[in-house]
């Protein structure tokens, strides 16, 4: 059975962050990958883009994380050079990008192998951690509207049978809980990943759960406490999560591709996007979807599409105008530092630098001191994906994989990703 641990229990760090809602009992496999890989060959995403790339930016990107999800699953450069366009491998890729000029998508690979039908930016992936950054969006603007402050104890929020942990008398707070800075950890100790618990086991989880620091203090990524937001919104509220997200993002940008993937008991995709649903793969092998409690759906139960999600991107780069706009700017601000996720990148000239790392609202932030790049990124058993933007350069991107980390490692996305948001155009 599958089960999680706090980032401050990996080996690398960094990488739990990014393998969100991945098995921890897989933690060692991938940074053996990542440590294997040769320090040159992570320097080729930082080449500088040629004109014809900068026309095509969706395209360039493929065109440099394509190499590397090939060449990992097939263990072999030469074979995976010669892979077709649009092959039946173990895994499929979107790309989009967006600027003040317009978006763009490129893709590679097929839905699955019972449907060929070539993946594009209308091909819905699983993108696991992401639903956090939109669960903390409908938080912000319950915050801006007064229905809840940030310093609100979750324990209003919850059954009053239900016992909230503390810290020598401090009580997490809603704020505290969306800037995992709650001290809880990345799963309760116990919990079995992929099984139906009922509410009232839900909430035992959270009961028992140790602290492993002090609320308010430290930022480490918890997958339970970040449920917890969704499940205290949705009671105050008296709605399911997933309207609320509906109500206030999906219905108001036309994001008719993105939902929950499941109910409250098992898994659930809507009849009329099956078609378009790719297959996750793990393995080789094409994997089932992921089912996760109702009262803990916030840390990573939606789906979406990359042309739902450039519209997300826009929404918050300001590049449209809505009534969440305000919202989503609130969880963008910088509240803690993230040291765990301070990592090196390669830089403009083919160096590593080492940019600053923060915590929003669920959003991390990267930056050199000039510059801030706002993203996210998920992992849930066969799928990986990266939504992020650059609010100065006006430039946004997604990338959805049907691989999984045990695969292909996070770094790979990562790599190209960052860089690319927090130094375009001076590559």
């Amino acid at each position: 059975m599958k089960r999680y641990h706090s980032l401050a229990k990996s080996f690398v760090a960094f990488f739990i962050v990014s393998i969100i809602l991945s098995a921890s009992s897989l933690s060692q496999s991938w940074n053996i990958h990542v440590s294997a890989q040769n320090p040159k060959e992570n320097n080729l995403q930082s080449s500088s883009l040629n004109q014809s790339e900068i026309n095509d930016l969706s395209k360039a990107i493929l065109d440099k994380y394509k190499p590397r999800v090939l060449e990992h699953l097939f263990g072999n450069k030469t074979i995976a050079s010669n892979i077709s366009s649009n092959s039946s491998i173990p895994a499929a890729i979107v790309v989009g990008v967006i600027t003040p000029n317009g978006t763009q998508v490129s893709a590679y690979g097929n839905i699955s192998k019972s449907n060929p039908t070539p993946v594009d930016g209308n091909t819905i992936f699983d993108v696991g951690s992401v639903t956090k950054t939109f669960v903390a969006t409908v938080l912000a603007d319950l915050v801006n509207q007064g229905v809840v402050k940030l310093s609100d104890p979750l324990e209003m929020y919850l059954p009053s049978n239900v016992t909230v942990p503390s810290y020598n008398g401090s009580k997490i707070t809603l704020g505290d809980l969306a800037t995992h800075t709650s001290g809880l950890p990345y799963w309760p100790s116990g919990w079995i990943w992929n099984k139906y618990y009922t509410t009232q086991q839900v909430y035992e989880f959270l009961s028992n759960s140790t602290f492993e620091d002090e609320p308010g203090t430290v930022a480490k990524y918890s997958n339970i406490g970040m449920g917890m937001v969704g499940q205290a919104i949705s009671l105050k509220m008296g709605v399911p999560l997933i309207q609320l997200i509906e109500d206030r993002i999906l219905n108001v940008l036309g994001m008719n591709s993105t939902g929950f993937a499941m109910n409250k008991t098992g898994i659930l995709i809507p009849q009329d996007i099956k078609s378009r649903f790719a297959a996750g793969h793990m393995v080789g092998n094409e994997s089932k979807l992921v089912f996760l409690p109702q009262e803990v759906q916030a840390a990573g139960a939606m789906y979406s599409t990359a042309n739902d999600l450039l519209k997300y991107v826009s929404a918050n780069l300001g590049l449209i105008d809505t009534k969440i706009n305000s919202a989503m700017e609130e969880t963008h601000s910088i509240r803690y530092p993230f040291y765990e996720l301070q990592v090196p990148f390669p830089d403009p000239s083919g160096n590593e630098s080492t940019p600053y790392a923060y915590e929003g609202l669920s959003w991390f932030s990267t930056t050199n001191l000039g510059t801030q790049v706002v993203w996210h990124n998920g992992g849930i058993d066969g799928y990986s994906s990266f939504v992020g933007f650059n609010p100065d350069k006006q430039i946004g991107l997604v990338i959805l994989c049907s691989c999984f980390f045990t695969d292909v490692p996070p770094i790979e996305m990562l790599k190209i990703a960052v860089p690319f948001l927090l130094y375009y155009p001076d590559q």
